[in-house]
C-alpha cells in the first residue's frame, strides 16, 4: 500500500500516541522513520504503550498548552489522535470535551500552521449520529447525536478551513469501532465481565445497537498511506471493515470462542447512555478505491488473538 521511503527522513508527530491506536501508530511508524515524538498528557493514554515503543521521543504534554506544544521541534506530519473518545462522559461534561476536541485540535493546527507541517486528523463515526443511509458514506454529512459528535464535527471543520485559508495539507480520517490489542471498548469489557463471573454476561442498552468493527492493523496500514503521500490532500476517509454487528452477536461469539455458550446467561439493561447510536455501518468504498485499501482481520480471529494475549483459559 505505501512505500517505505515516503516517510523517510520525515519529522513525525503523533498526539495522543500514549492511547490505544496511538501505540499501534507509532509502532508502525518507528520502522519507518527515525524521527518520531510521541506528545501525549497521559490522561488516558499509558506510559507502557510509550516505554514500548523506544525508539520515539516522549514528550508529556496537553494540547491545551499551545505554548509547550508549539515549542516542540518542527514536524512534517502531525497525527492528531489525542481526544475525549467517552460518548457518555461528553454528556454529562461538554464543557471538557469542547476544550478537549475541539479547542484542543485548534491548538495542533496552530502547530501545523506555524510548522507547516501536514496534518492527518482522526475523526469519528458520531459525526453521522444516528444514519437513516446505510451503509454510510462520507457525504452523508454532519448529523452529531451527542456533544463528543459535535466536537468532532468542529474539529473537522476547523481542519478544512485552516486547509482553505492557510493552505495546509491535512486529511481527514473517520474510524468505525477500532479494536485489537490493547484496545479498551466492549470487548474487553466483555471479557472483564465474564473473567469475573462466567455464569452471566449484562450487556448495557438493548443489545441490538450494531457496529461497525475495524482491526487496528488495519486502520493503521489506512494511517501512514494517507501520511505519505501528497495526493489525499483535503480528503475524508470512513476506515471501517463495511459490515455491521450487533453487539448481542459480538457477545455470542466471544462466548462460543470461550466454550461458554451454554453457561453463560446473557442478559440486557434496555436502557443505554445518552448518546449512545444504535447504528454504525460504513460504506468504506472511497478508503478501498483511493487508497488501494483492503481491510483483512475479522472480528473472529481478532478476538481469539486478544483472547490469548490475556491469557484466557478457554
Amino acid at each position: 500500500m505505501t512505500c517505505m521511503a515516503d516517510l523517510k527522513g520525515k519529522k513525525v508527530m503523533v498526539t495522543g500516541g500514549a492511547g490505544f491506536i496511538g501505540y499501534h501508530l507509532c509502532h508502525k511508524l518507528s520502522q519507518l522513520t527515525g524521527d518520531l515524538t510521541i506528545y501525549d498528557n497521559l490522561s488516558s493514554g499509558k506510559l507502557e504503550n510509550v516505554k514500548d515503543n523506544p525508539k520515539a521521543k516522549f514528550v508529556e504534554g496537553d494540547i491545551l498548552d499551545t505554548k509547550k506544544l508549539c515549542s516542540q521541534p518542527k514536524a512534517d506530519l502531525i497525527y492528531h489522535l489525542a481526544a475525549q473518545v467517552v460518548v457518555g462522559y461528553s454528556m454529562e461534561n461538554p464543557m471538557v470535551d469542547f476544550e478537549t476536541n475541539a479547542k484542543g485540535t485548534l491548538c495542533v493546527l496552530e502547530k501545523a500552521r506555524k510548522d507547516d507541517a501536514k496534518v492527518v486528523f482522526a475523526s469519528s463515526a458520531a459525526v453521522y449520529g444516528n444514519p437513516t443511509v446505510f451503509p454510510t458514506p462520507e457525504e452523508y454529512g454532519f448529523h452529531p447525536f451527542s456533544c463528543y459528535g459535535l466536537s468532532k464535527v468542529v474539529g473537522e471543520e476547523y481542519c478544512q478551513m485552516y486547509r482553505e485559508q492557510y493552505g495546509l495539507d491535512i486529511v481527514i480520517t473517520r474510524f468505525a469501532n477500532v479494536y485489537g490489542l490493547r484496545c479498551h471498548g466492549v470487548i474487553h469489557d466483555f471479557l472483564d465481565k465474564i473473567a469475573k463471573d462466567p455464569n452471566k454476561l449484562v450487556i448495557i442498552g438493548t443489545g441490538m445497537q450494531t457496529r461497525d468493527f475495524v482491526h487496528v492493523s488495519d486502520v493503521m496500514n489506512a494511517l501512514v498511506t494517507v501520511g505519505s503521500e501528497d495526493r489525499f490532500n483535503g480528503q475524508v476517509y470512513n476506515l471501517g471493515i463495511g459490515k455491521t454487528t450487533s453487539i448481542i452477536e459480538l457477545a455470542k461469539l466471544i462466548l462460543t470462542i470461550l466454550h461458554l455458550q451454554d453457561k453463560t446467561v446473557v442478559t440486557t439493561t434496555g436502557a443505554s447512555w445518552q448518546g449512545d447510536v444504535t447504528k454504525i455501518w460504513f460504506d468504506n468504498s472511497k478508503a478501498r478505491k483511493e487508497l488501494n485499501w483492503t481491510p483483512k482481520v475479522t472480528l473472529e480471529e481478532s478476538i481469539k488473538e486478544v483472547i490469548a494475549a490475556r491469557k484466557i483459559v478457554k
